[in-house]
């Protein structure tokens, strides 16, 4: 028996779509397989996704709590990454943001998916980076 994390919009379930923000998704869609089955299907609020700093550890601290073992997951930044890794889940890349958490299950179990163990985009990217987003300014330009 396994138990799948994936970032989800605030319904989840596995109609949802992923949501590729990990530290800053709404819900997380746990499911739980047992011989390649889905047994189990869980939604759980996302606490972390409007703190003004460190959603991505706060946000594994949460999967870790209800008993996630790998993470299915779009873009993930260095502190999610290095803190899924330090709870030793398993983690996978999604290939593309249009995907409902089903079809991501399916591939999953067919061995489709990339394993990842380095974050694919910057620090504070789910808060829009550098180019301000939720809680910053945008960055002026030309002065």
């Amino acid at each position: 028996m396994v138990k799948i994390a994936i970032p989800s919009n605030e319904n989840g379930g596995l109609d949802d779509i992923i949501n590729f923000q990990f530290g800053r998704c709404s819900t997380f869609t746990i499911i739980t397989l047992e011989r390649d089955e889905i047994k189990a299907v869980e939604v759980v609020k996302n606490n972390a996704a409007d703190s003004m700093g460190g959603a991505g550890i706060q946000s594994a601290q949460i999967l870790a709590n209800n008993g996630a073992q790998e993470v299915i997951v779009g873009n993930l930044g260095p502190n999610a990454v290095q803190s899924l890794n330090a709870l030793n889940l398993k983690l996978y890349q999604a290939p593309n943001p249009s995907l409902k958490i089903k079809d991501l299950i399916d591939m999953r179990v067919r061995g489709e998916l990339k394993p990842i163990e380095n974050a694919n985009v910057s620090s504070h990217f789910g808060m829009g980076g550098r180019q301000g987003g939720r809680f910053g300014r945008g960055r002026r330009t030309g002065q």
